[in-house]
């Protein structure tokens, strides 16, 4: 039987049985993308129907214990900057800076209405389960629902390493979803014949693209995705030059509709788009300038992690298979060729990052994920046992977790704080610890709340030593280490503190001062451990 739909012929021929599911052989004739055949596998035994909802179970499972866990860096200071972004404070957004775009902070925005911390944990469950369920759709339509399970697998397991980075809620977890849902759409356009749905795939996957780069600006994964993926289309001839223009024009409708929106969102808000421009390009080529010069010991360590985090998490291998897969054959397969692309960018992307955190590694995910799905649906045995590989080492090193929970000071010292704070207290922290603040509930008067914008855009103190001897100097200040940490110039910030503080109490290598004119008991530090 061979059903139609205008010019656009479908041709399904039985084939033989494997794993307990018919494999059907699907030849799509005129302009639509995968012309070549694709092998769909119809039904399957309980224990693959099962396999999907069991991966994200685990996944989900394994992201409870750390719902009440302290508060990372930047998911603290996310927080507190989301709290308070509104126009008139003076800084990029309300009262504080940060090198991060809009749609980042308006989801924190989100998470902090819903209920904080929490909350934040819950939206990182909801990513998870997005890219799990999303990477295996993208899977199942390229290569049937063999391959989408095997994404679901290596994608779930992947968020599950703590080696990737993904406990902590950050711009790689929450831009993740959306990466896989414009590669989605984009797919997808190339599947339907043209008209109404193709244009709204199309548009789909043109907002995905734009708002993964305003949640964090370095993914751009699904334009790399995109533009390789129609050019392969046009010179393999699966498609006529006129389908990918349509559909790319599609989409620079759509990102530019998504760009629009959140344009009027942020000034609305009272911040800058110039300003928001230089803080997450032109800034992050003057931070790594910083870090390659006065933090190269630091950096390099960091690398080094990073590096190993890229190995031991499985991630090196499935990029080497991807790669070695796409130039074995000769890049004649248009989506593993735009997959190898984004794969090989995230990697490059990654290398750039300058800070090397491990969240970094999360850029990296969704292609990977989708791509060796397709390499085990269809090349076999050898990719099949590099996905374990993977998906092994994912569980070893989730195992190995509990051995490493993350450094409760920050966390302990704010809430000693907040319990003897007065109503209109205030809190610094040199040089960067939002945690502190964020539990304390005590904003800061300075604007910088991590250590990098403070080397970079501060790297004389001038800003802050015009906060401590002003009328706004912080009531509790808490000092990491020593003042002249960080090889800054803090000459006139420690006379500043010596005339204008005293120490109240001391916790794990960080001192608590607080202001000489201010009456406030001290912070209970004892049963804690120093």
């Amino acid at each position: 039987m061979t059903p139609s739909c205008g010019r656009h012929t479908v041709r399904c021929v039985a084939g033989a049985e494997e794993h307990g599911g018919t494999v059907a052989h699907v030849t799509v004739e005129g302009d639509v993308a995968s012309r070549p055949r694709s092998r769909v596998v119809v039904g399957g035994g309980w224990a693959d129907r099962l396999l999907v909802p069991g991966v994200l179970a685990v996944s989900l499972l394994a992201r409870l214990p750390f719902l009440s866990s302290p508060a990372g860096p930047d998911e603290a200071g996310f927080l507190q900057v989301a709290a308070q972004w509104s126009s008139g404070g003076g800084s990029l957004y309300g009262h504080y800076w940060v090198d991060r775009p809009p749609m980042l902070i308006a989801l924190f925005e989100l998470a902090d209405a819903s209920g904080g911390l929490v909350a934040l944990r819950l939206l990182g469950c909801l990513a998870v389960t997005a890219v799990v369920l999303l990477s295996a759709r993208t899977s199942c339509l390229l290569g049937g629902r063999r391959a989408g399970r095997w994404s679901a697998l290596v994608a779930g397991a992947l968020l599950f390493s703590p080696l990737v980075g993904a406990q902590e809620v950050n711009g790689e977890l929450l831009s993740a979803p959306i990466v896989a849902l414009g590669i989605l759409a984009t797919v997808q356009a190339t599947r339907l014949p043209s008209g109404r749905s193709r244009t709204t795939c199309s548009l789909l996957a043109g907002a995905a693209a734009v708002a993964a780069v305003l949640v964090k600006q370095n993914m751009a994964d699904v334009v790399v995705f995109g533009s390789v993926f129609l050019t392969a289309l046009v010179l393999t001839r699966r498609l006529g030059t006129r389908g990918p223009l349509r559909i790319a024009a599609g989409a620079a409708l759509g990102g530019l509709a998504a760009a629009a929106v959140t344009a009027m969102w942020t000034v609305a808000h009272g911040t800058s788009l110039i300003g928001v421009f230089d803080a997450t390009y032109p800034f992050r080529l003057q931070a790594a300038q910083v870090v390659a010069t006065e933090g190269a010991h630091y950096a390099s360590m960091r690398l080094s992690d990073i590096a190993g985090s890229w190995l031991l998490s499985g991630l090196a291998l499935l990029t080497l298979a991807l790669v070695v897969s796409a130039l074995g054959g000769r890049l004649r397969d248009p989506a593993l060729t735009a997959l190898t692309a984004t794969a090989l960018y995230d990697t490059f992307s990654v290398g750039l990052g300058g800070g090397y955190w491990p969240h970094y590694l999360v850029e990296m995910v969704v292609p990977l994920a989708i791509g060796t799905g397709l390499l085990v649906a269809r090349r076999g045995q050898a990719h099949r046992l590099a996905a374990i590989a993977a998906t092994g080492l994912s569980v070893v090193a989730a195992l190995h977790a509990p051995a490493h929970p993350p450094d409760p000071t920050g966390e302990q010292l704010g809430a000693a704080i907040g319990r003897v704070a007065h109503t209109g207290d205030t809190l610094t922290t040199l040089y960067g610890q939002p945690q502190a603040n964020l539990v304390s509930g005590l904003p800061s008067p300075y604007e910088h709340l991590w250590s990098l914008p403070i080397r970079t855009l501060d790297p004389q103190l001038t800003g802050l030593d015009a906060v401590l001897g002003g009328p706004k100097a912080p009531t509790w200040l808490i000092v990491t280490r020593q003042v002249t940490s960080w090889g800054l110039n803090s000459t006139v910030t420690q006379a500043l503190i010596t005339s204008r503080y005293h120490p109240v109490g001391q916790l794990g290598g960080q001192t608590v001062y607080l202001l000489d004119t201010a009456d406030r008991a001290a912070p209970d530090l004892a049963g804690q451990t120093d």
